[in-house]
Protein backbone atom coordinates (compact mmCIF):
# COMPACT_ATOMS: atom_id res chain seq x y z
CA UNK A 1 0.00 0.00 0.00
CA UNK A 2 1.34 3.67 -0.49
CA UNK A 3 0.56 6.78 1.85
CA UNK A 4 0.19 10.27 0.32
CA UNK A 5 0.53 12.63 2.97
CA UNK A 6 -0.50 17.16 2.51
CA UNK A 7 -2.96 16.64 0.07
CA UNK A 8 -4.44 19.88 0.53
CA UNK A 9 -7.84 20.52 -0.47
CA UNK A 10 -9.59 24.03 -0.91
CA UNK A 11 -13.61 22.48 -2.00
CA UNK A 12 -16.21 20.63 -1.33
CA UNK A 13 -15.27 17.60 -3.17
CA UNK A 14 -15.89 13.28 -2.96
CA UNK A 15 -13.18 11.09 -2.31
CA UNK A 16 -12.69 9.68 -5.37
CA UNK A 17 -11.40 13.36 -6.09
CA UNK A 18 -9.42 13.65 -3.14
CA UNK A 19 -7.70 10.56 -4.57
CA UNK A 20 -7.67 11.68 -8.39
CA UNK A 21 -5.98 14.77 -7.10
CA UNK A 22 -3.30 13.15 -4.78
CA UNK A 23 -2.55 10.70 -7.60
CA UNK A 24 -1.83 13.75 -9.62
CA UNK A 25 0.16 15.44 -7.23
CA UNK A 26 2.61 11.99 -7.03
CA UNK A 27 2.44 11.05 -10.51
CA UNK A 28 0.67 8.21 -9.54
CA UNK A 29 -1.85 7.00 -12.59
CA UNK A 30 -4.82 6.75 -10.83
CA UNK A 31 -5.87 3.86 -13.07
CA UNK A 32 -3.05 1.43 -11.64
CA UNK A 33 -4.95 1.80 -7.68
CA UNK A 34 -7.24 -0.78 -6.73
CA UNK A 35 -8.56 0.08 -3.83
CA UNK A 36 -8.22 3.49 -1.85
CA UNK A 37 -9.50 4.88 1.66
CA UNK A 38 -8.99 8.06 3.29
CA UNK A 39 -6.63 7.70 6.07
CA UNK A 40 -7.44 11.17 8.06
CA UNK A 41 -8.69 14.29 7.04
CA UNK A 42 -8.46 17.46 9.48
CA UNK A 43 -9.07 20.84 8.93
CA UNK A 44 -6.82 23.92 8.78
CA UNK A 45 -7.84 27.08 9.62
CA UNK A 46 -4.71 29.08 10.79
CA UNK A 47 -4.75 31.12 7.74
CA UNK A 48 -8.58 32.24 7.79
CA UNK A 49 -8.26 33.81 4.44
CA UNK A 50 -7.21 30.25 3.11
CA UNK A 51 -8.86 27.50 4.66
CA UNK A 52 -8.71 24.24 3.78
CA UNK A 53 -9.09 20.39 4.13
CA UNK A 54 -5.53 18.56 4.95
CA UNK A 55 -6.19 15.13 3.60
CA UNK A 56 -3.52 11.34 3.74
CA UNK A 57 -4.85 8.97 1.48
CA UNK A 58 -4.08 5.43 1.59
CA UNK A 59 -3.88 3.42 -2.61
CA UNK A 60 -3.30 -0.24 -3.28
CA UNK A 61 -1.72 -0.60 -6.43
CA UNK A 62 -0.57 -3.44 -8.18
CA UNK A 63 2.96 -4.67 -6.22
CA UNK A 64 5.01 -3.98 -9.09
CA UNK A 65 3.55 -0.39 -9.37
CA UNK A 66 4.15 -0.20 -5.24
CA UNK A 67 7.78 -0.83 -5.76
CA UNK A 68 8.30 2.03 -8.59
CA UNK A 69 6.66 4.57 -5.40
CA UNK A 70 8.41 2.40 -3.09
CA UNK A 71 9.36 5.68 -1.19
CA UNK A 72 5.51 6.05 -0.50
CA UNK A 73 5.17 2.97 0.68
CA UNK A 74 2.54 2.47 4.20
CA UNK A 75 3.20 -0.49 6.97
CA UNK A 76 -0.17 -0.84 8.72
CA UNK A 77 0.61 -1.26 12.19
CA UNK A 78 0.02 -5.20 13.07
CA UNK A 79 -2.81 -5.75 16.17
CA UNK A 80 -1.60 -8.98 18.15
CA UNK A 81 -4.93 -9.81 19.28
CA UNK A 82 -5.34 -12.00 22.45
CA UNK A 83 -4.66 -15.96 22.27
CA UNK A 84 -7.51 -18.13 22.92
CA UNK A 85 -6.26 -20.02 26.05
CA UNK A 86 -9.26 -20.46 28.13
CA UNK A 87 -9.61 -24.28 29.27
CA UNK A 88 -12.41 -24.09 32.08
CA UNK A 89 -16.59 -24.59 30.99
CA UNK A 90 -17.47 -21.98 33.86
CA UNK A 91 -18.50 -19.01 31.83
CA UNK A 92 -16.35 -15.59 33.14
CA UNK A 93 -18.78 -12.59 34.72
CA UNK A 94 -18.13 -9.42 33.83
CA UNK A 95 -19.46 -6.89 36.01
CA UNK A 96 -20.73 -3.45 34.01
CA UNK A 97 -22.00 -2.80 30.23
CA UNK A 98 -20.20 0.20 30.34
CA UNK A 99 -17.71 0.60 26.87
CA UNK A 100 -15.35 -1.84 29.11
CA UNK A 101 -17.38 -4.72 29.79
CA UNK A 102 -19.05 -4.48 26.14
CA UNK A 103 -15.62 -4.42 24.59
CA UNK A 104 -14.72 -7.20 27.00
CA UNK A 105 -17.67 -9.32 26.30
CA UNK A 106 -17.08 -8.83 22.66
CA UNK A 107 -13.31 -10.25 22.73
CA UNK A 108 -14.49 -13.26 24.11
CA UNK A 109 -17.58 -13.97 21.85
CA UNK A 110 -15.02 -13.80 19.38
CA UNK A 111 -12.78 -16.09 20.39
CA UNK A 112 -15.49 -18.41 21.41
CA UNK A 113 -16.05 -17.71 24.74
CA UNK A 114 -19.49 -16.86 26.40
CA UNK A 115 -19.70 -14.36 29.14
CA UNK A 116 -22.61 -13.36 31.64
CA UNK A 117 -22.43 -9.71 32.01
CA UNK A 118 -24.39 -8.42 34.97
CA UNK A 119 -25.78 -4.73 35.51
CA UNK A 120 -26.95 -3.02 37.53
CA UNK A 121 -28.51 -0.19 35.64
CA UNK A 122 -31.20 -0.63 32.44
CA UNK A 123 -31.20 -1.75 29.23
CA UNK A 124 -30.15 1.12 26.79
CA UNK A 125 -33.32 1.05 25.12
CA UNK A 126 -35.44 1.26 28.98
CA UNK A 127 -32.86 3.68 30.22
CA UNK A 128 -33.43 6.33 27.39
CA UNK A 129 -37.11 6.42 29.42
CA UNK A 130 -35.97 6.74 32.67
CA UNK A 131 -33.34 10.10 31.40
CA UNK A 132 -36.46 11.30 29.90
CA UNK A 133 -38.24 11.12 33.04
CA UNK A 134 -35.40 12.47 34.59
CA UNK A 135 -35.36 16.11 32.64
CA UNK A 136 -39.19 16.25 32.64
CA UNK A 137 -39.74 15.59 36.38
CA UNK A 138 -36.85 15.35 38.25
CA UNK A 139 -37.59 12.11 39.28
CA UNK A 140 -34.28 10.36 39.59
CA UNK A 141 -33.78 6.09 39.19
CA UNK A 142 -30.78 5.80 40.93
CA UNK A 143 -29.35 2.88 39.33
CA UNK A 144 -30.72 4.02 35.50
CA UNK A 145 -30.07 7.69 34.74
CA UNK A 146 -26.91 9.50 32.92
CA UNK A 147 -24.48 7.67 34.69
CA UNK A 148 -25.65 4.23 35.45
CA UNK A 149 -26.82 1.67 32.75
CA UNK A 150 -26.26 -0.20 29.32
CA UNK A 151 -23.50 1.97 27.86
CA UNK A 152 -22.02 3.76 30.76
CA UNK A 153 -21.64 7.23 31.51
CA UNK A 154 -20.65 8.46 28.13
CA UNK A 155 -23.52 7.49 26.23
CA UNK A 156 -25.05 10.46 26.84
CA UNK A 157 -22.00 12.62 26.05
CA UNK A 158 -21.85 12.98 22.83
CA UNK A 159 -19.28 10.09 22.68
CA UNK A 160 -16.14 11.99 21.72
CA UNK A 161 -13.41 9.60 20.78
CA UNK A 162 -10.13 11.12 21.61
CA UNK A 163 -7.05 10.14 23.44
CA UNK A 164 -3.15 10.51 23.56
CA UNK A 165 -2.44 7.27 23.10
CA UNK A 166 -0.85 5.73 19.74
CA UNK A 167 -1.30 2.43 20.08
CA UNK A 168 -3.09 0.32 17.39
CA UNK A 169 -6.32 -1.18 19.64
CA UNK A 170 -7.88 2.41 19.22
CA UNK A 171 -7.83 1.95 15.31
CA UNK A 172 -9.50 -1.24 16.33
CA UNK A 173 -11.95 0.53 18.74
CA UNK A 174 -13.42 2.65 15.71
CA UNK A 175 -13.87 -0.04 13.64
CA UNK A 176 -16.14 -2.25 16.29
CA UNK A 177 -17.75 1.16 16.33
CA UNK A 178 -18.21 1.59 12.54
CA UNK A 179 -19.10 -2.33 12.89
CA UNK A 180 -22.33 -1.76 14.66
CA UNK A 181 -23.41 1.67 13.11
CA UNK A 182 -21.49 4.25 13.59
CA UNK A 183 -20.37 6.77 10.60
CA UNK A 184 -17.69 5.71 8.44
CA UNK A 185 -16.11 9.07 9.28
CA UNK A 186 -15.25 8.60 12.69
CA UNK A 187 -11.97 6.09 11.47
CA UNK A 188 -10.27 9.45 9.71
CA UNK A 189 -11.62 12.52 10.63
CA UNK A 190 -9.08 14.48 13.08
CA UNK A 191 -11.63 14.90 16.46
CA UNK A 192 -14.03 11.87 15.80
CA UNK A 193 -17.38 11.70 17.58
CA UNK A 194 -20.35 9.39 17.58
CA UNK A 195 -23.09 11.64 18.67
CA UNK A 196 -25.90 9.86 21.25
CA UNK A 197 -28.49 9.74 19.20
CA UNK A 198 -25.77 6.86 16.87
CA UNK A 199 -24.65 5.66 20.66
CA UNK A 200 -27.94 4.10 21.29
CA UNK A 201 -28.59 2.20 18.46
CA UNK A 202 -24.30 0.96 18.29
CA UNK A 203 -24.53 -0.13 21.75
CA UNK A 204 -28.03 -2.09 21.13
CA UNK A 205 -26.17 -3.71 17.96
CA UNK A 206 -23.06 -4.92 20.34
CA UNK A 207 -25.67 -6.48 23.06
CA UNK A 208 -27.89 -8.01 20.09
CA UNK A 209 -24.28 -9.56 18.92
CA UNK A 210 -22.90 -10.86 22.00
CA UNK A 211 -25.95 -12.59 22.67
CA UNK A 212 -26.16 -14.16 18.85
CA UNK A 213 -22.81 -15.49 20.06
CA UNK A 214 -23.73 -17.02 23.08
CA UNK A 215 -23.70 -14.46 25.84
CA UNK A 216 -25.55 -13.51 28.13
CA UNK A 217 -26.90 -9.86 29.77
CA UNK A 218 -28.32 -9.78 33.47
CA UNK A 219 -29.93 -6.38 33.84
CA UNK A 220 -31.17 -4.71 36.75
CA UNK A 221 -29.02 -6.96 39.11
CA UNK A 222 -26.45 -5.54 41.25
CA UNK A 223 -23.25 -7.55 42.36
CA UNK A 224 -23.28 -7.67 46.26
CA UNK A 225 -20.71 -10.23 47.06
CA UNK A 226 -17.69 -12.07 45.29
CA UNK A 227 -16.98 -15.85 46.44
CA UNK A 228 -13.38 -16.36 47.40
CA UNK A 229 -12.63 -20.11 48.49
CA UNK A 230 -8.44 -20.44 48.78
CA UNK A 231 -7.71 -17.75 46.72
CA UNK A 232 -9.80 -18.82 44.16
CA UNK A 233 -12.93 -17.17 42.70
CA UNK A 234 -15.78 -19.43 43.18
CA UNK A 235 -18.89 -17.54 42.27
CA UNK A 236 -20.62 -14.04 41.89
CA UNK A 237 -23.63 -13.04 43.68
CA UNK A 238 -26.37 -10.81 42.97
CA UNK A 239 -30.15 -11.77 43.45
CA UNK A 240 -28.80 -15.60 43.12
CA UNK A 241 -25.31 -17.18 42.52
CA UNK A 242 -23.50 -17.48 39.74
CA UNK A 243 -20.97 -19.72 39.29
CA UNK A 244 -17.75 -18.47 37.69
CA UNK A 245 -14.06 -18.74 37.84
CA UNK A 246 -13.09 -15.49 36.46
CA UNK A 247 -14.80 -11.52 36.89
CA UNK A 248 -13.67 -8.99 35.17
CA UNK A 249 -14.75 -5.71 36.91
CA UNK A 250 -15.42 -3.26 34.51
CA UNK A 251 -17.68 -0.95 37.08
CA UNK A 252 -16.86 2.44 36.27
CA UNK A 253 -15.91 5.37 38.66
CA UNK A 254 -19.40 5.39 40.34
CA UNK A 255 -19.72 2.32 41.83
CA UNK A 256 -18.59 3.24 45.40
CA UNK A 257 -20.09 0.27 47.09
CA UNK A 258 -18.29 -2.64 44.90
CA UNK A 259 -15.08 -0.95 45.60
CA UNK A 260 -16.23 -0.86 49.19
CA UNK A 261 -16.85 -4.36 48.99
CA UNK A 262 -13.58 -5.49 47.35
CA UNK A 263 -11.54 -3.26 49.81
CA UNK A 264 -13.50 -5.21 52.51
CA UNK A 265 -12.44 -8.45 51.42
CA UNK A 266 -8.94 -7.42 51.53
CA UNK A 267 -8.53 -6.78 47.87
CA UNK A 268 -5.37 -4.90 46.58
CA UNK A 269 -6.70 -1.73 45.23
CA UNK A 270 -4.76 1.32 43.85
CA UNK A 271 -5.52 4.70 43.32
CA UNK A 272 -5.00 6.38 40.17
CA UNK A 273 -4.89 10.14 38.96
CA UNK A 274 -7.20 11.67 37.43
CA UNK A 275 -7.71 15.07 35.39
CA UNK A 276 -10.53 17.67 36.69
CA UNK A 277 -11.89 19.86 33.16
CA UNK A 278 -13.69 22.65 33.26
CA UNK A 279 -16.65 23.38 31.05
CA UNK A 280 -17.20 26.84 29.70
CA UNK A 281 -19.97 27.07 27.15
CA UNK A 282 -20.51 29.89 24.57
CA UNK A 283 -22.71 29.99 21.59
CA UNK A 284 -21.73 27.70 19.07
CA UNK A 285 -21.71 30.70 16.37
CA UNK A 286 -19.18 32.83 18.14
CA UNK A 287 -16.69 29.26 18.40
CA UNK A 288 -17.14 29.00 14.68
CA UNK A 289 -16.64 32.31 13.83
CA UNK A 290 -13.20 32.27 16.52
CA UNK A 291 -11.60 29.11 14.54
CA UNK A 292 -13.22 30.00 10.69
CA UNK A 293 -13.77 33.70 10.51
CA UNK A 294 -16.95 34.90 8.65
CA UNK A 295 -16.18 34.32 4.99
CA UNK A 296 -15.39 31.03 4.37
CA UNK A 297 -15.94 28.63 1.40
CA UNK A 298 -15.84 25.10 2.73
CA UNK A 299 -18.94 23.33 4.07
CA UNK A 300 -17.19 23.40 7.57
CA UNK A 301 -18.69 20.98 10.67
CA UNK A 302 -19.35 23.14 13.97
CA UNK A 303 -15.95 23.89 15.39
CA UNK A 304 -14.39 22.58 18.40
Amino acid sequence: MLKLDNIKIREDITDEEVVKYACKKYSINFNEVKRYSIFSKSIDARNKEDILYNYSVILECSSEYESKKSKYIFEDKKITEPALKRKSSLSPVIVGAGPAGLFAALTLVENGIMPIVIEQGKRIEDRIKDVDEFSKTGKLNTLSNVQFGEGGAGTFSDGKLTTGLHNPFCKKVLKEFVRFGAPEQILYINKPHIGTDNLVGIISNMREYIISKGGTFLFEEKVTDIEVVNNEIKSVKCSKRVETDTVILAIGHSARDTFEMLYNKGLQLERKNFSVGVRIEHLQSMISESQYGKNYKLKLPPAE
